[in-house]
């Protein structure tokens, strides 16, 4: 019976390592899934966009913007390259914020963005109260062409 329990525990653990290892090619454009509220031109909630290019296999390219809306439209973006590791991307800039940290996990329908920081109301150099929080679904596998999230600016790598 103990060999029986020892083989099976051992054929499980082996078999989540497995699933939990499938590579997934990041590459392609993102939307924040968020409910989107109108009052004529103005859009009351978060939207964003996350455009990704896969370098390698462990470095990936960044472009990232993400919007309060209406009525101040603060938002907070970066263009950066990452690594990625196990289907996970972390964005730090020790110079805007020494305790920002952005943790993007990748699945093959989106990604899950969270922030984390010692204070939010300005955290990780965004404009004020802005969090990057939230599923951004996959939009489009295609490798998009990445623009500077504020001027537009095609960005070359």
């Amino acid at each position: 019976m103990k060999q029986t329990i020892y083989i099976f525990t051992t054929w499980a653990f082996l078999n989540s390592l497995t699933f939990q290892d499938k590579y997934i090619d990041p590459t392609g454009t993102y939307g924040l899934n968020s409910e989107t509220t109108k009052d004529g031109d103005d859009i009351y909630t978060y939207f964003g966009q996350i455009q990704v290019k896969r370098l390698n296999e462990k470095q990936i390219v960044m472009t990232f913007m993400v919007s309060k809306g209406a009525p101040s439209y603060n938002s907070g973006s970066f263009v950066d390259t990452l690594d990625y590791h196990v289907n996970k991307a972390i964005y730090v800039d020790p110079e805007l914020d020494p305790s920002c940290k952005i943790t993007f996990d990748f699945t093959e329908k989106g990604v899950t963005v969270k922030e984390k920081t010692d204070n939010y109301n300005f955290g990780c150099g965004f404009g004020h109260a802005v969090v990057a929080d939230g599923f951004f679904n996959k939009t489009s596998p295609d490798e998009p062409e990445l623009r500077h999230p504020l001027t537009g600016e095609k960005i070359e790598f």
